[in-house]
């Protein structure tokens, strides 16, 4: 009898030990203190990120002077996924195509786009999107960037038709003065552009302009307006260097040394409503560090129905080295 039940206690274990172990994390959880993006980064500067929010892969352009060691700023593209282990629950951040490998070849194209772009002098701010043509194709990409080759930063573009081949990069003369010009973005309906100058008071501010052309007419308007109007966002700008701005649905988020904040350039967001920019708010101690965090991304990563996530850069200690890329989730 004891026999017995001996025999059926070792049967039961090893059982036990043949079946994969019990997947406690049916679902994903952003972490809620910012996670250093170690495959993204070098010994060198990376920020400034910017994707497409496409579920759980996501085709990241960001600045880096890595390929210069460390002298000017060029754009580089990198795949990355995004998942979680349902054993332990932890996020994982990586270069790969991952359950995605039918995107490799639509998205390469994107570094065509940056050999159109990256220059001898400095690229920052990426922003691109699907291009809104009739008969678009999937890999049809509007590709826009700042570039301080002529001097002063100004704002140019890119964009291909159909085809892996993208067109002379060029300036966006509407947006462009004398002075400083970076970190275009579209609002969601795409009617407005918004980007930081510093054409006043020498500080930088976060300005907007109306377009005219239709959704399907904007690289047109691109390549033939000389001049629209630009007006400053007085609820979002002050005396202060207010920079990156990001539009996220009715969310803005953007950089700022305002004072009131944890120190450097802080995270803001500010909320749309009733056609109007709410006050910012700082994100707080938990995102924020004594240190400078700059030009944020919000995405929807696709594993966490909760909270979106936010990408962005900052020099806080334990990175690699400089400007770091970092991923956080937020609720908003």
């Amino acid at each position: 009898m004891h026999r017995s039940i001996l025999l059926m206690f070792l049967i039961s274990l090893t059982i036990k030990s043949c079946l994969p172990p019990c997947e406690d994390y049916a679902t994903a959880t952003m972490p809620v203190t910012p996670v250093n993006m170690e495959d993204f980064n070098s010994e060198y500067d990376d920020y400034n990120p910017n994707t497409l929010t496409l579920g759980t892969f996501m085709p990241l352009c960001f600045s880096s002077n890595r390929n210069s060691e460390g002298i000017n700023f060029d754009i580089i593209y990198e795949p990355m996924s995004i998942s979680w282990d349902k054993i332990s629950g932890d996020i994982i951040v990586m270069i790969n195509y991952d359950d995605w490998p039918e995107y490799q070849q639509e998205f390469s194209v994107l570094r065509n786009a940056l050999d159109k772009i990256n220059t001898d002098g400095n690229e920052l701010g990426p922003y691109y999107m699907l291009n809104p043509t009739p008969n678009n194709y999937f890999y049809q990409f509007l590709f826009m960037y700042a570039s301080n080759e002529g001097g002063d930063y100004q704002i140019g573009f890119t964009y291909n038709t159909g085809t892996p081949i993208f067109k002379e990069s060029m300036e966006i003369n509407f947006l462009n003065s004398e002075y400083d010009e970076l970190y275009p973005c579209f609002n969601m309906d795409l009617s407005k552009i918004y980007f930081c100058s510093n054409r006043d008071n020498d500080v930088f501010n976060i300005y907007a302009a109306s377009l005219e052309k239709t959704i399907d007419q904007i690289t047109e308007e691109f390549m033939y307006t000389e001049t629209l109007e630009i007006n400053m966002d007085e609820t979002l700008s002050g005396d202060y260097n207010d920079k990156c701005p990001y539009i996220y649905g009715n969310i803005m988020v953007f950089a700022s040394d305002r004072p009131g904040g944890e120190g450097g350039f802080d995270l803001y967001y500010s909320e749309y409503n009733q056609g109007v920019w709410g006050p910012p708010v700082n994100f707080g101690q938990y995102i924020n560090s004594p240190d400078d965090e700059y030009r944020p991304l919000i995405i929807n990563e696709g594993i966490d129905f909760d909270r979106d996530m936010l990408i962005f850069s900052s020099d806080r200690p334990g990175g690699k080295g400089g400007f770091d890329l970092y991923y956080v989730g937020i609720e908003i």
